[in-house]
């Protein structure tokens, strides 16, 4: 054994059956160029297939409950119109006289007569608070996103936006601004790729510069990056068939992948690559340190790797758009681990001790001491299992003290307020708010009856406008409904003067379906097939409500498949509900850290944004399933290597110190990378991206320090034997 730096024998725990020549790793290499071709074949295919085009689902279709229905009433019905961007024009200073409205109004609307894309221009309005006027552009586009006869609204909106900044340019006494159906997705997609561009350019050399550290050689640090974009690569391939020939995926499943594919990849490459230098600077010929980092730090990915999925398919749970979630995290994952199982150690074949080359000056050193007892995590977890109760008492409160807050979360979906406050549509849709109530968040009453019905639904919604008028929050209602062509479906627009992420928009929807629709319905009665219900903003307040009402079964779902999973694995029951309990206070701090963050405004300058009171509604699911899955990275990881103490003959609490101090640097290295990448969606523009970012990187942060370098270890030395014993029924994958 190789004497330590500081003149002590670093122990060496030897793998209780020596090199398993029968392993997949072995196999993989010994036929390392047959592997690697196959490989190179895959990432190619799977190339080929991402360039057919990843189908995302159409926004309409991910809805729930009543705005659901009625969307789909206003989405076969033809009202005659097209898509609508409204100019609003409005004085710095003073007011507009009627007079003065007309003749702005007119002197506006002939700018855009004749712009290519514009179908028509409507008459100009003025607006309610006498300061606006309002120019209804209609353009040659399609309604929606499934009619292919026309373009979309964004790809024909280009000619009349640069009106828009002409005119306002040429007039410094008006504010003008433009907002639309086009005009929103244009920006907003604008706004993404920007920031998906820089994350993608910020996060790669973040990533290389932390395995650096980790490997102090630039091809070893180059292999788990390679690992990790292969992954995300090949995961995307399979998304794009899959949404191609199965099912559509949401637009946010693209990102997800890329965001939890790059983290994984990395971490499995690197947990078995740093067991595989271990082995080898013990002694172990090439070959044989891969075989046994296989049959080791591999083995252990292999079951994080299965949690992991396990865990994101606890979405399939919760059904309609985390379907596609569930899909795109579940195939970058199992990739991940297939990669890491398989191409990893072909690869380390081929290069051998060149893996090391291009080694940097001063690491070997600081390397040799790494996985000693008498290391920094060494000597903390010596601490620890010292005096377990204190330890873990003290992180238990610290834990349960930051996700206090998370008692007081309060989940809503966004709208334009959760972009960019710089971008020219918020400013416009602030401007519309103020001239046309009616046509920003504005509630639906929609009506579907005969034809012949048409005068008597004209009628019962005349009648209920001043119930509707009289709510509290409602902002006007429009005095002429909507009919479509063949007068079916009748549309009476409610306007609310509240953002969709604001918490008293639930009431309104409420009560506008308990007090005015009733209204409605009851003067219908007797005509057959009448339907009244209520779409349009409310659609924010079902679906948020409908997350929040699958969240409790995702999580019931994921803890009971983690504790089967966990207890399959090592065998031990104690150790299977210590596990599940230390993810669940590690999610409870993050949920709390992000509330504490984001519903308050003390972080506003800090972290570049503007506080809506309220977090993404699909997030605290999203986020349960992807910190469960990820925490476990770590958990079987340290755990395995305390097991492998324990069953070379070490006492108890001596194998949590030697586990501890044998996985500690690389576990460290793991969540470093996982950090740097999710830290990076932290510093992008759309809020939602930027809580998800700061969610999971103070999530993972907390998990490897705090959760993994005290709790765990303090747990495991009270569990004692306990952590490696159980029933002898119950399998063991980690012997």
């Amino acid at each position: 054994m190789p004497p330590s730096p500081h003149g002590r024998t670093k122990p060496r725990v030897e793998p209780p059956s020596g090199v398993p020549r029968s392993s997949v790793a072995a196999w993989c290499v010994a036929h390392r160029w047959w592997v690697l071709a196959l490989a190179t074949l895959g990432l190619v295919g799977s190339v080929m297939l991402l360039s057919t085009g990843i189908v995302t689902t159409p926004q309409e279709q991910s809805l729930v409950g009543e705005s659901a229905r009625a969307q789909t009433l206003i989405s076969q019905a033809d009202f005659g119109d097209r898509p609508t961007e409204r100019i609003i024009a409005t004085v710095r200073t003073g007011s507009l006289a009627p007079e003065q409205a007309a003749a702005l109004g007119a002197e506006l609307a002939a700018a855009y007569q004749g712009v290519e894309g514009v179908a028509r221009v409507g008459d100009p309005i003025p607006g309610a608070d006498g300061r606006s006027v309002v120019i209804p552009l209609e353009l040659a586009a399609a309604r929606s996103a499934t009619d292919t006869t026309l373009p979309q609204p964004e790809e024909v909106v280009a000619p009349s936006l640069a009106v828009t900044t002409r005119l306002g340019a040429a007039r410094p006494d008006l504010q003008v601004g433009q907002i639309g159906p086009g005009s929103i997705t244009r920006e907003f997609d604008a706004t993404l790729g920007r920031d998906f561009q820089r994350a993608e350019f910020v996060s790669l050399p973040v990533t290389l510069v932390i395995l650096l550290i980790a490997f102090g050689a630039v091809v070893a640090a180059g292999v788990p990056l390679v690992l990790g974009i292969g992954s995300v690569a090949v995961a995307l391939g399979l998304t794009a068939a899959v949404s191609n020939h199965l099912v559509t995926v949401d637009q946010n499943t693209q990102s997800m992948v890329l965001l939890i594919g790059l983290a994984v990849g990395v971490d499995y490459a690197l947990f078995v690559m740093r067991r595989a230098r271990e082995e080898r600077a013990a002694g172990a010929s090439v070959e044989d340190s891969i075989v046994l980092a296989g049959a080791t730090a591999g083995r252990a990915v292999i079951v994080s790797g299965l949690t992991v999925m396990v865990a994101m398919s606890g979405m399939l749970v919760a059904g309609g758009l985390f379907t596609s979630l569930a899909i795109g995290t579940s195939l970058v994952v199992g990739v991940a681990v297939l990669a890491s199982a398989t191409v990893l150690p072909a690869l380390l074949a081929v290069l051998g001790d060149r893996v090391d080359a291009l080694r940097l000056p001063g690491t070997r050193r600081r390397q040799a001491n790494a996985g000693s007892v008498e290391s920094r995590w060494g000597r903390l977890a010596g601490r620890v299992v010292a005096r377990p109760v204190a330890w873990a008492a003290t992180a238990a409160v610290a834990l349960i003290a930051l996700s206090v807050p998370a008692l007081g979360m309060r989940t809503a979906l966004t709208d334009v307020e959760g972009l960019p406050k710089d971008l020219a549509v918020v400013a416009a849709y602030r401007q519309l708010s103020a001239a046309a109530p009616t046509k920003t968040v504005a509630l639906l009453l929609t009506v579907k009856a005969p034809a012949s019905a048409a005068p008597a639904v004209a009628e019962a919604l005349a009648a209920a406008a001043p119930r509707a008028a009289a709510l509290a929050h409602v902002s006007g209602v429009q005095p002429q409904a909507s009919v479509s062509k063949d007068g079916t479906v009748t549309l009476l627009p409610i306007g609310v003067a509240l953002d969709a992420s604001d918490e008293r928009l639930p009431g309104v929807v409420d009560a506008v379906r308990t007090q005015v629709a009733p209204q409605v319905t009851a003067a219908l009665r007797g005509i057959p097939g009448v339907e009244v219900v209520v779409g349009g903003e409310a659609a924010a307040t079902d679906l948020a409500q409908w997350m929040d009402s699958r969240l409790p079964w995702v999580v019931g779902f994921v803890l009971i498949l983690t504790l089967v999973v966990m207890l399959i694995s090592f065998g031990s029951p104690w150790l299977a509900v210590a596990t599940v309990g230390l993810n669940l206070l590690s999610v409870g701090a993050a949920y709390g850290v992000m509330t504490l963050v984001f519903q308050g405004t003390w972080a506003e300058r800090l972290l570049d944004f503007t506080s809506i009171g309220s977090i993404a509604a699909w997030l605290p699911l999203l986020m349960f399933v992807v910190l469960f899955g990820l925490s476990m990275d770590y958990h079987v990881f340290v755990t395995s290597r305390v097991r492998e103490a324990r069953d070379a003959g070490l006492d108890a609490r001596a194998a949590v110190r030697l586990g501890v101090a044998r996985s500690a640097g690389v576990v460290t290295s793991a969540a470093a990378v996982m950090v740097g990448v999710f830290a990076v969606f932290g510093t992008l523009s759309v809020l939602e991206l930027k809580q998800l970012g700061v969610g999971l990187a103070v999530a993972v942060l907390l998990d490897a320090t705090v959760v993994r370098g005290v709790l765990l270890p303090a747990v495991l030395a009270l569990l004692g034997d306990r952590a490696h014993q159980g029933p002898a029924w119950l399998p063991r994958l980690h012997h």
